[in-house]
């Protein structure tokens, strides 16, 4: 296994210490392992944004209109309005 060295500065240490904690990684070598292989692949591609290749899925065309039928029936149990409404 190839080791490299690298310095971080007091708060990406603090919150490289916070992730551990979080993630109950060990060791701040198996954190930067972690991120670069969840992570690394879409940083590679997102770190400028190319006009001509988006990485975004197209919209959706809106849907249809769709005709609605209301029933009737002629039934005693309809509502009807007996009283005025008051008090409003």
């Amino acid at each position: 296994m190839t080791q490299a060295r690298i310095v971080l500065r007091d708060t990406v240490l603090e919150r490289g210490k916070r992730l551990m904690e979080v993630t109950q990684i060990a060791s701040l070598t198996e954190l930067v392992s972690l991120m670069f292989s969840r992570y690394g692949k879409h940083l590679e591609q997102t770190w400028e944004v190319q006009p001509l290749s988006p990485t975004f899925a197209a919209a959706e065309p809106p849907p249809m209109p769709q005709r609605q039928s209301i029933a009737t029936s002629d039934s005693e149990s309809d509502f009807v309005f007996d009283q005025p409404i008051t008090g409003l």
